[in-house]
C-alpha cells in the first residue's frame, strides 16, 4: 500500500513539472499621455502595478494610448519544451456598462536571454525569451463617461497555452474622459439662451 502511495505522489510530482516547464513570468504595458510610464501585469519588476491603477482624466481628444506591451516567457529547451508566439488581449468600455468582446494583438519575438523587458528587469534564465509589441493601442473612445480597460496576455506552448490573467480576473485598469472646457461652456450658453427663448 505505502509502494503504491509513493508512485502516485511521483506521479503527480512529475506530471506538475512537465506543465510547470513553459509560462509567462513578466507582463507589461506602456501607457502613453503626455508622459511614457510602464505598468506591470505579473509582479516581477517594480513598476506599478497596472491592475486597479488609475489613469488619470482626459479630454474627449487627449492622447491616451497602449504604446508598447511585453511578456516574458519561460520553457525548458534540455526538456524539447518550445514558447512558439504570444499576445495581449484588451478591451475599453464604460465602467458601468456590458463589456464587449476582447481585441486580440498579436506579438513578435523580441529576444532571447539575456535581455533586458520594458520593465528594466534584466532576464538571465536559460530558455527565457520576450515578446512584444509596439504597435499603438488607442484607449480613449472620445466620449465623455469613465471607463475600464482590461487586459491579459497569452503565450503559446507546446505544453498547452500559459496565462498572464490576474488568476482568471484579468488586469484592469480606469480612467475618465470628460468634455473640454470650451465645449462644456458652449453648452451651457447654449441652454441659457434656450431657457431665455422659452421664458420669452
Amino acid at each position: 500500500m505505502k509502494l503504491r502511495t509513493l508512485i502516485a505522489v511521483l506521479s503527480l510530482l512529475a506530471v506538475g513539472s512537465s506543465f510547470g516547464a513553459t509560462g509567462i513570468f513578466g507582463s507589461y504595458v506602456d501607457i502613453f499621455t503626455t508622459t511614457s510610464t510602464v505598468y506591470r501585469g505579473e509582479p516581477f519588476s517594480s513598476k506599478a502595478n497596472f491592475q486597479g491603477a488609475n489613469l488619470g482624466t482626459f479630454n474627449l481628444a487627449d492622447t491616451l494610448m497602449i504604446t508598447q506591451s511585453q511578456v516574458d516567457t519561460y520553457k525548458d529547451p534540455n526538456a524539447g519544451n518550445n514558447v512558439t508566439g504570444a499576445e495581449i488581449n484588451y478591451r475599453v468600455y464604460l465602467t458601468a456598462g456590458t463589456p464587449g468582446a476582447f481585441i486580440t494583438q498579436s506579438y513578435l519575438f523580441g529576444n532571447n536571454s539575456t535581455t533586458t523587458d520594458i520593465g528594466g528587469q534584466t532576464i538571465t534564465g536559460f530558455g527565457d525569451q520576450t515578446w512584444g509589441n509596439g504597435t499603438d493601442i488607442a484607449l480613449n473612445p472620445g466620449v465623455a463617461g469613465n471607463y475600464t480597460v482590461e487586459v491579459f496576455f497569452k503565450a503559446y506552448t507546446n505544453l498547452g497555452d500559459r496565462f498572464s490573467n490576474n488568476g482568471g480576473s484579468n488586469f484592469k485598469a480606469t480612467f475618465a474622459v470628460v468634455p473640454e472646457p470650451a465645449s462644456a461652456v458652449l453648452g451651457l450658453i447654449g441652454t441659457v439662451l434656450l431657457l431665455r427663448r422659452r421664458r420669452a
